[in-house]
């Protein structure tokens, strides 16, 4: 069944007044761009965790990799309008971190493991158009992808769905197997999100080894995933810079 987002943002706003470690802009717009980033995000972390504990080999760059089972996993579990919501903020927010990037004048990092955010952008997009492409048409129109790349985004999605597909069948549903581990304080808002999506890929998948997943401070806004600890964290200073680099887009 393919899942909405209105369960997650009915519940998050219901729990508006809850003390935590990150609340939700009270702002819906805003609320749903942390949350589709967030989702997105972790999804790239829990690649890194499949990579590590059930040895998947990697063809290419892992980032790469894991940026791909993000969109994969969007397009394969939300229903079509929310994925199309999660996958034009996932990509807006590579969008205007580059744009900030720039307007401050940071060196473009080619050294980095990830590849750049435009690069980010367009992965994403290709992906999604091309895991449907007679229904997202207008979507890769609005989001400019070069008419010469579109007509590979197909061919593009087929290698990942026969990649990530095949993998993450053998990591079928097993009872009594052991799976996502949720760790802290689950009033908080993000922590209460992954919690459902941790719940989630229980009821469909298992591992070989327990993953701890966390929200938690780490001193900057990003996430990870330790393989020493087999533990996804998504920092709470990463939810808090999204909802700034959404607000500072009004201010522009």
């Amino acid at each position: 069944m393919h899942k909405t987002l209105f369960t997650f943002m009915t519940a998050l706003f219901l729990s508006a007044s809850t003390v935590s470690a990150f609340t939700m802009p009270d702002d819906e717009d805003a609320a749903q761009f942390v949350t589709s980033n967030v989702i997105a995000t972790f999804y790239h972390e829990l690649g890194h965790a499949l990579i590590d504990v059930m040895q998947f080999p990697v063809l290419g760059r892992e980032e790469d990799a894991a940026d791909a089972l993000s969109a994969y996993l969007t397009h394969q579990i939300w229903e079509e309008d929310y994925a199309a919501i999660m996958v034009a903020d996932t990509a807006n927010a590579y969008l205007m971190y580059n744009a900030e990037a720039e307007a401050n004048g940071y060196e473009t990092a080619y050294w980095d493991e990830h590849s750049l955010d435009l690069q980010r952008y367009y992965n994403l997009v290709c992906l999604f158009y091309g895991a449907d492409p007679a229904a997202r048409g207008d979507f890769v129109v609005e989001s400019e992808l070069p008419e010469n790349r579109a007509e590979q985004c197909e061919a593009e999605y087929a290698q990942v769905d026969q990649a990530w597909g095949t993998l993450l069948e053998t990591a079928e549903y097993q009872q009594g197997a052991a799976g996502l581990v949720m760790q802290g304080d689950a009033s908080d808002d993000i922590a209460a999100m992954l919690a459902e999506e941790v719940a989630d890929f229980n009821a469909s998948y298992s591992l070989p080894t327990e993953v701890l997943v966390e929200v938690a401070p780490c001193g900057q806004a990003n996430a990870f995933y330790y393989s020493d600890t087999s533990t996804i964290t998504i920092c709470t200073e990463y939810a808090e810079d999204l909802a700034r680099i959404y607000e500072s887009q009004d201010e522009d």
